[in-house]
């Protein structure tokens, strides 16, 4: 069985107070944006933190074997443009295992 690749993104916010007023500001067009590009996300959501009271971030896995694709799309999402993530992190998943993939791939 052939493997799927993505390229996960975890963004973690900025810990400054104005974060929270501008994912509200910004929710509208980061949903409409994600909305738009559905077909190429496997998975996408916000980063809790342990209490699971606050968003500290956010994940996204784009469908695509291309690094640059998958960067255009997140320089696209309003959140990207309104600058509330300190952090960016960039890393390929090849899917092996796990309900996303019908079980296990080996």
């Amino acid at each position: 069985m052939e493997r799927e690749n993505l390229w996960v993104v975890k963004c973690t916010d900025r810990e400054d107070d104005d974060v929270p007023q501008l994912r509200e500001e910004y929710m509208a067009g980061h949903l409409s944006h994600l909305e738009a590009i559905v077909d190429h996300i496997a998975m996408a959501g916000p980063l809790k933190d342990p209490s699971g009271s606050r968003i500290v971030g956010s994940l996204l896995a784009y469908r695509t074997d291309d690094l640059e694709q998958a960067k255009a799309w997140l320089d696209g999402d309003p959140y990207a443009r309104c600058g509330i993530w300190a952090e960016i992190e960039w890393s390929r998943l090849v899917l092996a295992a796990g309900s996303l993939v019908g079980g296990v791939t080996w």
